[in-house]
């Protein structure tokens, strides 16, 4: 009997050891989950990775007019009028320079870059378009077409330039390169209409298109300065652009019926009605862009939904005397 007392006695002894062996070791924790994918949705992509096809197209077709305004500028400059002549240059560069930045676009350039690019030499283009358009009719010795080719090939050549520093820097979303130039061209159409509505009565266009060029400059850099800085705190998505340039359609159409309040002869000139159709086309991309994409793609447009923020994972996490929940998202 006293080998067996002997033997439950050991037994107990080697269970309160291990009892408080098991007590004194740190309590064993699980590993943190690991972070939420870099590629969340379509603007949120990881670094390094190639542009898409579509981004790749836009700096092809963005480089050929690039080179056939940069001939006209060089017919321009050298006057030539000879038709065998004049259409070299612009022949001539509008297919190199497409060429040439398919050859710098294989390998495909990272994501980001070609359509900045793209968006850079438009914007700067339009810049020099709307500068010297002001010109020409405010001054008393405007540039002609001379000064104008000169304007927009500078302009285009800065932004171009401009595009490429901001895409190796920054590598921007391509979405905000199509945001920033849908919104120097909404900002261009509405403040050009702003500009002849409020124009005064009782002259002509040719008096009052110098309000129209002014405003159409000014609301040029307007939408630049305000898609720059809403890029800055959101990401459209492909959905919600498409949206924007819908509703803008729909409520410049849907303002035409103004008009018929200004028929008859005592009433205002019915070019106070453009003020109205330029508020109406810009209430009209606001509420495309925030409530377009609710809608869905529509009209044979598809894209992700338009996502402010997103849950990426949920767990349970083991904690000292109970466990929790370890919750992770994405916002914006």
């Amino acid at each position: 009997m006293r080998p067996k007392h002997l033997s439950i006695a050991s037994a107990a002894l080697l269970a309160a050891s291990g009892a408080s062996a098991q007590a004194q070791q740190p309590p064993t924790r699980w590993a943190a989950p690991p972070p939420p994918p870099l590629d969340v949705g379509s603007d949120n992509a990881p670094p390094g990775r190639p542009a898409s096809t579509l981004e790749s197209a836009s700096l092809y077709v963005s480089s050929a007019a690039y080179g056939l305004g940069m001939g006209v500028w060089i017919d321009s400059e050298l006057g030539l009028d000879d038709p065998a002549f004049l259409l070299i240059p612009p022949t001539l560069l509008g297919v190199a320079l497409p060429v040439t930045a398919y050859a710098f676009n294989h390998p495909t350039m990272p994501r980001g870059l070609p359509g900045a690019i793209a968006s850079g030499l438009v914007i700067g283009a339009g810049e020099g378009l709307g500068i010297a358009s002001l010109q020409m009719v405010t001054s008393e010795q405007p540039w002609g077409f001379h000064g104008l080719s000169r304007a927009v090939a500078l302009g285009s050549t800065v932004g171009g330039v401009a595009g490429l520093a901001v895409g190796e820097l920054q590598r921007p979303s391509p979405n905000i390169s199509v945001f920033a130039a849908s919104g120097v061209f909404w900002g261009a159409a509405v403040g050009s209409a702003v500009g002849l509505g409020v124009s005064p009565a009782g002259v002509g266009f040719e008096s009052s298109n110098d309000w129209m060029a002014r405003g159409g400059l000014i609301g040029f850099n307007a939408g630049l300065a305000i898609t720059m800085g809403l890029s800055t705190v959101f990401v459209p998505t492909l959905a919600q652009l498409k949206w924007m340039w819908i509703g803008g359609a729909v409520g410049g159409v849907a303002s035409l019926p103004v008009y018929l309040f200004y028929v008859g002869d005592d009433s205002p000139p019915a070019k106070r009605g453009l003020v109205y159709s330029a508020t109406a086309t810009t209430v009209g991309i606001v509420v495309g862009g925030v409530f377009g994409p609710m809608l869905g793609g529509g009209i044979g447009l598809s894209d992700e939904p338009s996502r402010w923020a997103s849950i990426d994972y949920f767990t349970p996490v083991p904690l000292d005397g109970g466990f929790g929940f370890n919750l992770g998202g994405t916002l914006f």
